[in-house]
């Protein structure tokens, strides 16, 4: 019988013990779930500013086993270290065994990580000296998942200044082509009041400048704005993003191409009109685009720079059509639109395909066909319902 009750006794003391070890591990489990939570609320805060988010976040790491960590590196050119907590042995990272950049290893003290991008070069240590059992187990977690977090931010920070770096490019070649426009302008107008011959063509000349200065300041008070902040899309010929949703107005098509007209000296013959509901932006990089290009290449050319001017509506669109016979095209008809493709010496071969992207966006089409020795250049708008 006293060896039943022994025997009994030793089950319940066994079973008791598994009880309370069960209840401890769960409330441990709780506890570092809870501060599981709390790391991972950081992410937010270690994209905009991981070095500082570590250091003001020190407690809520220590809370979860990482009280003893150091980083060392380079940051943007600049030789960083800082050590949170207790010093960690530098014989213990030397002891271990030299692997690949971005390993990790690790001991029952030591926890090791790098990080390489391309300004950044950082070297992460963490270190578990006195941690035992599920307190070491539940330490090497959180710092598997913080290494993921810093991983994380520094690839997003990478990709953010690649995506802010593309977009400058990509402004700065739309811009580069606007201020050429914009200088050829300039040219044109000093080529103008140079060859009047008297008083009363220079007056001419004067009142015809008067009546283009508010279009060209309005083209250059935008280049000046995007010049400040690369972000910004309303340049004349660059094209919307994805997201944005052109501004649509009632325009007036013969008063638009009649101020294009004269802004680049362009004679035309303009047969029939409408009203439509569209991008003015859109509209604007069209008509600085292709009369534009009928300027610079009649002159070079030394031909009368004119151009046939053909409005035309169905229930669905609004046909533009640009029609210069006269004047030869330099270039296959199936590189008019495609970038760097240059129709003459002074022009880069961007003009067209900007005008195609901003057309586009806005909802219309821009495309060209042979007509006798030169081209139709037939811009398309939709009507609002359809």
């Amino acid at each position: 019988m006293m060896d039943l009750y022994d025997a009994a006794v030793a089950l319940v003391v066994a079973g008791l013990s598994v009880g309370l070890t069960m209840l401890w591990l769960r409330y441990l489990s709780r506890q570092h779930r809870r501060r599981m939570d709390q790391l991972l609320a950081l992410r937010e805060a270690l994209h905009d500013d991981l070095l500082g988010t570590l250091v003001l976040q020190q407690k809520t790491l220590a809370n979860l086993g990482l009280r003893s960590m150091d980083w060392r590196g380079n940051w943007y050119g600049s030789p960083v270290f800082t050590r949170l907590g207790a010093k960690i042995p530098t014989k213990l990272h030397e002891g271990l065994p030299q692997r690949a950049s971005g390993s990790k290893r690790m001991d029952d003290r030591v926890i090791h990580q790098q990080f390489h991008y391309d300004d950044i070069s950082l070297e992460f240590r963490i270190g578990l000296k006195g941690l035992r059992g599920e307190r070491h187990l539940f330490a090497v977690q959180a710092a598997e998942v913080l290494f993921a977090m810093i991983q994380g931010a520094l690839a997003a920070r990478q990709l953010a200044l690649v995506a802010a770096t593309s977009q400058r490019a990509k402004v700065g070649v739309f811009l580069q082509h606007d201020m050429r426009n914009l200088a050829q302008w300039v040219q044109l107008v000093a080529e103008d009041f140079g060859s009047a011959e008297n008083d009363a063509e220079l007056l001419a000349r004067a009142k015809r400048l008067r009546k283009n200065a508010a279009l060209a300041t309005n083209r250059a008070e935008r280049m000046t704005r995007a010049l400040l902040n690369p972000a910004w899309q309303a340049s004349m010929s660059a094209p919307l993003e994805a997201h944005e949703v052109p501004g649509l107005e009632w325009l007036d098509l013969a008063e638009h191409v009649r101020q294009a007209a004269e802004l680049h000296h362009v004679d035309i013959e303009l047969m029939g009109t409408a009203h439509v509901e569209w991008d003015s932006h859109a509209l604007g990089a069209v008509l600085d685009n292709v009369l534009g290009n009928v300027s610079s290449l009649s002159r070079e050319r030394m031909l009368k720079a004119s151009c046939r001017i053909v409005v035309k509506q169905n229930a669905q669109h609004t046909l533009v059509d640009f029609e210069t016979p006269q004047l030869p095209l330099k270039i296959p008809l199936e590189k008019l639109f495609e970038p760097w493709s240059s129709s003459g010496p002074v022009n880069k071969g961007l003009g067209m395909y900007q005008a195609r992207k901003q057309a586009e966006a806005a909802g219309g089409e821009l495309f060209a066909e042979n007509l006798g020795e030169g081209i139709r250049v037939r811009l398309s708008i939709p009507c609002k319902k359809s």
